[in-house]
């Protein structure tokens, strides 16, 4: 059985701040135009992001926000790797939000929130963090 996450990123982020902070994790991608996709290598997680456009509205569930997606990422591995997933994971949102000031939603499934910084501070609702 395999897991999903899905990031969702206010408009105005660029994949730039993604791809800095995939590099300081020492991640694995290709990149084109508007996405990229590539994996974690110690968890072997895959991942893929991409430039939302027209912007959409937030889907996470039980998150009210006025602010609509511009980049969509999200991550996928076996649920039986989830910790080291997880670690992987959470390595990277830590980078990625001290690499920007846009609001966020990481989510499982669109249902349950797992980390998100919706003013200035991050946090990790979700499962604790390694």
């Amino acid at each position: 059985m395999s897991i999903s996450l899905f990031l969702e990123v206010e408009v105005g982020s660029s994949l730039e701040v993604v791809l800095q902070a995939l590099d300081s994790i020492q991640a694995e991608y290709s990149d084109g135009l508007d996405n990229l996709q590539g994996h974690l290598t110690a968890s072997n997680t895959g991942f893929g992001f991409r430039i939302v456009e027209p912007p959409e509205a937030v889907v996470a569930e039980g998150l009210e926000a006025e602010w609509r997606v511009g980049l969509l990422g999200s991550f996928h591995f076996r649920a039986s790797g989830f910790e080291c997933a997880w670690e992987e994971i959470c390595r990277f949102i830590k980078r990625y939000a001290a690499g920007c000031e846009s609001r966020f939603v990481l989510s499982f499934q669109f249902e349950s929130i797992y980390a998100a910084r919706l003013g200035k501070d991050l946090i990790f609702p979700g499962p604790p963090v390694p």
